[in-house]
């Protein structure tokens, strides 16, 4: 132990001293995070093992978070997939994963196929909540570019994925389809004080010498580059006495709780809103020195988030930005969250902002949430008039423990789409049936109520809450009002209403008859032969999730399932669960019946072959 004479000189002396005494010690983390080539010392960064010194508590939250972890160069801590030899078959090509000693290799099929493998080296990793992505490093043009490989790690399946079964698109089998640039794409939201470096910013096919502050998002990210603030208190004296007789001295960083509400949102909507320079040109100052956006500026001082009207940069896209929205500007994919919440009452008339439901030195680290705001209180902290449960079963019309009662499932319901799952829309609003189903989007009502038709929907919601009904006039898909909401979006949607619906068909938290779950589990059924294979991936996850709860005996029909087999492999599924289906137990046989099945539980194939035919065939780019 240190004599207490050299703590007291240590706690009382300048920074460098300090810095003196921890070489002394050990090693120093701020040379060792400047010694790797990726990270700058620049523009007024220090990194987050500057911070830590004097802010412990905040840095071990922080580093609790999936945020820290964003991105990592690949060692054998940071690795999440077993690079343990196995092969991986894709589309009728076999890759194969494997580690030489600290090195993790991937061999992947070259473009024909007597080309054979190719080996490549993991340089870096992105994501370490769902799933990891892995990149290789290549030397380009005198630069360096990290280039995605095509097999990722999904966490909460424990199972190896290609990239093209993962994103919102039709079966594809180039294996490079998403051979994506780091330097480009990812780095710009997943690090810390970023700088492209892009040689030539007008080259699609540029070379770069990127660097970063921080590798993953850090402290500064939020709080603005600290070397000021660090310079300000490098003495832990001057801390002790300046900060208590000058309050107002302290700071030089950004304190997110004492900003206004439009700065606390941008800080979130740098990242979480996707977005394009303002004015356009300053796209080349991005690819080079990085973001102009800093902590305590106005988000729209620098950017112009996308929304549904805004002009594509494509010719031959132009709907490349309008297919992100629902029809009625709504956000319907995953970082579009400032879009969202800036577009809701609680934030344009009301004080709210991403704070006051997230957290980013508390909660669990699944969405920086703490317990007591993942339910109800999220809304009725400000809401009071709702919590007492008389208050909520007056104002909901429905049980206060039943998923009806969720102020989250009617006000933010689950219509998003983004990293192979459907998660809330940031957009908080009433639920109305007729502005939805005109708009080719979920309802809160039909989400939960899967077997109501629109109509149904429109006169339950008058019946409830009263007033004349106010019924759709009709679908952009052209089924009839009469079916079922639900399953007319599921068959005959448009790539996103189908995996919305196919998530929702998975719900364990509604009351079903025996004939809703064999409708359920049909058309779910059909779903397994869709042409996206990441519904494909929903709807078989949905049908296990209803096994779980009330068995019918279909497991069997999905034991030999894959969602990457062939066309023929995935009808036999299919048919193998309606088959299951008409199967079941006497006791789940239903006296009446629906449009898709019979009171013997039959399925009616024609019935729903002809929902599939009316399937939108568009193919949306969402730019995940």
């Amino acid at each position: 132990m240190l004599p207490r004479w050299l703590l007291v000189a240590a706690a009382l002396s300048s920074a460098p001293l300090a810095t003196t005494l921890i070489l002394a010690l050990g090693p120093d983390p701020v040379a060792q995070r400047l010694a790797d080539p990726l990270v700058h010392g620049e523009n007024g960064f220090v990194g987050s093992t500057t911070c830590r010194a004097c802010h412990p508590d905040h840095h071990a939250s922080w580093a609790d978070t999936f945020h820290s972890t964003m991105t990592q160069r690949a060692t054998p801590e940071t690795v999440l997939g077993p690079f343990d030899g196995r092969e991986i078959t894709f589309e009728g090509r076999t890759g194969k994963v494997r580690r030489d000693g600290d090195r993790f290799l991937m061999d992947v099929p070259l473009s024909a196929p007597e080309q054979g493998l190719a080996t490549r080296e993991v340089a870096l990793t992105v994501g370490s909540r769902r799933y990891q992505q892995y990149f290789e490093r290549v030397e380009q043009d005198g630069g360096v570019v990290f280039k995605r490989l095509p097999l990722l790690w999904h966490l909460e399946a424990g199972r190896w994925m290609h990239l093209n079964g993962v994103f919102l698109e039709p079966d594809n089998p180039d294996w490079d389809q998403h051979r994506a640039t780091w330097n480009q794409n990812c780095i710009f939201c997943h690090n810390t004080g970023v700088q492209p470096g892009a040689h030539d910013p007008l080259r699609l096919d540029t070379s770069f010498d990127s660097t970063v502050a921080e590798v993953g998002i850090a402290c500064e990210t939020c709080h603005g580059p600290g070397a000021e603030h660090v310079a300000k208190h490098d003495s832990a004296l001057d801390r002790w006495t300046g900060w208590a007789e000058d309050p107002e001295a302290a700071p030089a960083i950004t304190d997110p709780s004492e900003l206004d509400q439009a700065r606390q949102l941008a800080l979130c909507g740098q990242c979480h809103g996707q977005r394009l320079p303002d004015p356009r040109p300053r796209i080349n100052d991005w690819l080079t020195t990085g973001p102009t956006f800093r902590p305590g500026d106005l988000l729209t001082s620098h950017v112009e988030p996308i929304r549904i009207d805004t002009p594509s940069l494509r010719a031959d896209q132009p709907e490349l930005f309008r297919q992100r929205f629902w029809a009625d500007g709504t956000p319907r994919l995953t970082a579009y969250e400032f879009q969202g919440v800036t577009s809701s009452p609680c934030a344009i008339d009301g004080p709210m902002t991403c704070a006051s439901c997230h957290t980013m030195h508390g909660g669990d680290p699944h969405g920086m949430i703490e317990p007591e705001l993942r339910g109800d209180r999220a809304c009725t902290q400000c809401h009071d008039e709702y919590s007492s449960l008389e208050a909520l079963e007056a104002h909901t019309h429905h049980s206060a423990t039943s998923s009806g009662s969720r102020c989250l499932d009617c006000h933010m319901p689950r219509m998003i789409y983004g990293i192979l799952d459907v998660h809330r829309s940031h957009k908080i609003e009433v639920p109305d049936v007729r502005r939805d189903v005109e708009a080719g989007r979920p309802n809160a009502c039909t989400l939960c109520h899967l077997d109501w038709s629109p109509l149904q929907a429109a006169t339950e919601a008058a019946r409830l809450w009263g007033g004349e009904p106010q019924l759709p006039r009709s679908r952009p898909d052209g089924v009839s009002l009469d079916v079922s909401d639900a399953v007319a979006s599921l068959l005959a949607g448009d790539a996103v209403q189908r995996v919305v619906f196919a998530k929702a068909f998975g719900r364990t938290d509604t009351p079903r008859g025996a004939t809703q779950r064999a409708v359920d589990r049909a058309v779910l059924a059909a779903t397994l032969s869709d042409a996206y294979p990441s519904i494909r991936w929903r709807a078989e996850q949905s049908l296990r999730a209803l096994e779980a709860t009330h068995p019918t005996g279909i497991l069997a029909a999905l034991a030999t399932y894959d969602v990457y087999a062939d066309t023929e492999a995935r009808k036999h599924a299919t048919f193998g669960v309606w088959d299951r289906i008409s199967q079941a137990e006497q006791s789940l046989r239903a006296p009446e019946s629906s449009p898709f099945v019979g009171p013997d539980l039959r399925v009616d194939s024609g019935a729903i072959v002809a929902l599939l035919q009316l399937q939108s065939r568009r193919v949306i780019s969402i730019g995940e």
